[in-house]
């Protein structure tokens, strides 16, 4: 009897722990249990959330149109997702136009580096002016000699590059550095070629040519004013004369020599002269012969022209080296000289330009610009009448970094999720019956972020109800109801179904009894999981006057309802806070509740300039998170007292493990319980609820791994840190912190788990 009893009171024991650890919320682990828990505080968990976004439509023809209230959007699911629907919240008007496709500011520098390291400049199209070994001049547009802003240069290569459109431009490579100014930009210079070219007169006449003044050989009618002219002497490369003075037995003699540097010139005149084979006077060769005999004339070209300042030099400074000068002149465009297209655009430099067409002038334009992966981000625009540049602002912080090629959205519908109900028989109303309560047939019920005023919460339900045609407003509850409203009340249970309850006639009105006279409308759909950028553009009715739906930026602040492991933390501190932020913990405890957010954290501090305490509070894990967290606290907090609500910051790891289990267990089953107990929504030690701020140390994830039944000891176990450049680094510490603000995330994919095979613990 004695052992018998010892039994009993054993088990007696167990139940009786079992009942007090589902008396605690810290302790209790059973949802009903949770559920119970919390309605006596008067606390009810947070709903599915639907998520809220906008999207651009493209029209078909260039008219304007009216897009209605709940036109449906599907979206396209991935592998082993299921479609979601997203209907537009208003009438929205859509005008002409509707996208236009923009390009960030080109890198305005006239020489970059190209693979090789070498200079080279880059022009429009495919260029076949020019081939490698060919010498060219890099010039400033409209160059009158009045400076040094030119060099030559021989081709290297030219290379095809193609433009974010597509387009093929050709990159010119040159043998040498050009030497031009480091900020010489692309837009003030040509890249020219010589088409032709003469020698210099080899017979000077004893009367002194003017000064500035050349004559050529031949006649070349190319030639014309403001028009570059090279002068090249028989010397490898060198182009620029320098005078040398040295004495001699007849005194201080100056002449010039060939230097290293090219010597370009200006035209300033152009004239034809003629000279006289056998004219009567050698010396004067344009003294044509007397009329017995006949006139053997030798025409050629007299070019006035003007060096820059750091090389002038007089025409009769060439005589001594006429014997192989020659000149080139009728130089033409290889090409339009223009700078690289930019690769990205973060909106570091906000200007958009679409050369040909003209964006909607105002400011403050909403608008989302998409990228050529189909992502993007929303932004504002202004823009002046007929301009054909927008300014751009209002990037998300930190800003995402697009890639060219650019299309500006113009067109926005407002969507949220949820698939609307039109008329929903709930059921007949009877007088005769108190509480009367009914079930809605899809499930779960949409929830909204928005203020209802009738509950204090940020969030609002899609549920209308009419009964005998008139409607009947939701309640958060029927305490303090007089005994006539026309209110009902809503509740979850354990499926997500929706029950609509009624009052008793002491504490809102019963039913008017009816056949089938209790008709609800509502939308139904919501939760964590959305969509990608890029696919929600499903048109599920085709509409006549839209060609197609496009989605660059994702939609946000879906949340699924809250699971246990909030409401152990939340519940209480939710009702602590009565509904307004004092403490930290009540900031914590509005912005975690908010729609989206999946972890917050506040920080007390102290604003020095204006002299008071601050709060900031950190939320995750995007910017729909943060802008719930905004609208919760600007409706709780105190507006004495700054507050900052910011993105956490993720810091994604790696850790690298061996995990020594039992030969009597399977070892893969053994590593898949280790995975689940580090990456586990709600109760992994680093899975997606992990929190802000919050160290890991060595320990816990040994105890993590050893709690799994079948894992006899651990070792190798490393902890990497990937500071935000894509490499990883070991941290030799056993407590890890992410700091302030910040949050450690393990993807599956960075979590190495392997195993050795123990002893046999039996």
């Amino acid at each position: 009897m004695v052992e018998w009893w010892a039994y009993l009171s054993d088990i007696l024991t167990f139940y009786n722990q079992r009942i007090a650890n589902q008396d605690y919320l810290r302790t209790g682990d059973l949802p009903e249990s949770v559920r119970r828990l919390i309605q006596i505080l008067g606390y009810r968990p947070r709903p599915g959330i639907g998520a809220r976004g906008v999207v651009g439509a493209l029209l078909n023809k260039q008219i304007t149109t009216t897009i209605a209230k709940g036109f449906q959007i599907q979206s396209k699911p991935g592998p082993g997702k299921q479609p979601q629907i997203f209907e537009v919240d208003a009438d929205t008007e859509l005008l002409p136009p509707d996208a236009i496709s923009a390009d960030p500011a080109p890198d305005p520098l006239l020489i970059r580096a190209d693979s090789s390291g070498r200079d080279s400049i880059l022009l429009k199209g495919s260029v076949s002016t020019i081939k490698s070994g060919d010498e060219v001049l890099v010039i400033a547009k409209g160059w009158n000699a009045s400076n040094d802003n030119y060099a030559l240069g021989i081709v290297a290569e030219l290379t095809p590059e193609n433009d974010p459109h597509g387009a093929t431009n050709t990159r010119v490579s040159f043998a040498s550095p050009l030497g031009t100014s480091p900020g010489a930009q692309a837009t003030d210079y040509r890249l020219m070629y010589s088409t032709q070219s003469a020698h210099a007169w080899q017979y000077p006449a004893d009367e002194v040519v003017l000064d500035d003044q050349i004559d050529l050989e031949s006649v070349s009618r190319t030639i014309k004013p403001g028009d570059p002219l090279l002068f090249e002497v028989p010397v490898a490369s060198s182009l620029r004369f320098e005078s040398v003075a040295f004495s001699d037995e007849f005194g201080l003699i100056e002449i010039y020599v060939p230097s290293s540097a090219p010597l370009l010139a200006s035209v300033t005149s152009y004239s034809e002269v003629v000279w006289f084979a056998n004219a009567p006077d050698s010396s004067h060769p344009e003294n044509p012969p007397d009329t017995s005999k006949p006139a053997i004339p030798i025409p050629h070209s007299r070019i006035g022209f003007k060096t820059s300042p750091a090389a002038s030099h007089p025409a009769s400074d060439f005589d001594s080296f006429r014997t192989g000068l020659q000149l080139r002149f009728a130089w033409q465009d290889a090409g339009t000289v223009i700078g690289t297209p930019a690769t990205t655009f973060d909106g570091s430099n906000p200007v958009l330009s679409a050369p040909g067409r003209v964006f909607p002038s105002g400011s403050g334009i909403p608008l989302q610009i998409e990228d050529s992966t189909g992502g993007g981000s929303s932004a504002v625009g202004s823009a002046g009448p007929a301009s054909s540049s927008l300014l751009v602002s209002g990037f998300p912080d930190p800003p995402k970094t697009l890639t060219p090629a650019l299309r500006v959205l113009f067109d926005l519908l407002p969507v949220s999720r949820g698939e609307s109900v039109p008329n929903e028989i709930l059921g007949s109303g009877d007088a005769t019956v108190a509480g009367q309560e009914f079930v809605l047939a899809k499930s779960p019920l949409t929830y909204l972020l928005g203020a209802d005023s009738s509950s204090g919460d940020n969030y609002q339900s899609t549920l209308k109800v009419w009964v005998d045609g008139i409607e009947w407003k939701e309640a958060p509850s029927f305490y303090g109801q007089a005994a006539n409203a026309r209110i009902f009340v809503t509740r979850e249970d354990d499926d997500n179904k929706t029950h609509v309850q009624f009052g008793d006639g002491v504490s809102g009105a019963r039913l008017t009894s009816g056949q089938n006279n209790v008709v609800a409308s509502y939308r139904f759909g919501s939760g964590a999981e959305l969509p990608a950028a890029g696919s929600l553009n499903v048109i599920v009715h085709p509409d006549p006057n839209i060609k197609s739906i496009r989605n660059p930026v994702a939609v946000s602040g879906g949340a699924d309802p809250d699971p246990p492991s909030q409401i152990r933390r939340y519940a209480p501190l939710s009702v602590l806070t009565f509904g307004r932020a004092v403490s930290g913990d009540d900031y914590e405890a509005i912005a975690a509740q908010a729609p989206g957010v999946a972890r917050a954290r506040a920080y007390w501090g102290w604003d020095a300039g204006l002299q008071r305490t601050a709060v900031t509070v950190y939320v995750g894990d995007d910017q729909g998170a943060v802008d719930a967290a905004i609208a919760a606290l600007t409706i709780a907090g105190d507006p004495n007292r700054p507050v900052t609500v910011k993105l956490a910051v993720p810091i994604v790891v790696r850790i690298t493990l061996t995990v020594v289990t039992d030969p009597l267990h399977r070892a893969e089953d053994v590593l898949g319980a280790v995975a689940t107990a580090l990456l586990d929504t709600e109760a992994g030690l680093l899975g997606t609820a992990s929190r802000i701020g919050k160290a890991v140390y060595d320990s816990e994830i040994c105890a993590a791994t050893l709690a799994i039944s079948g894992a006899i000891a651990v070792h190798g176990l490393q902890f990497e840190i990937d500071p935000g450049i894509g490499t990883f680094f070991l941290d030799a510490n056993v407590r890890h912190a992410p700091g302030v603000g910040a949050f450690f995330q393990l993807a599956s994919s960075n979590l190495v788990l392997s195993s050795e095979v123990g002893e046999n613990v039996d």
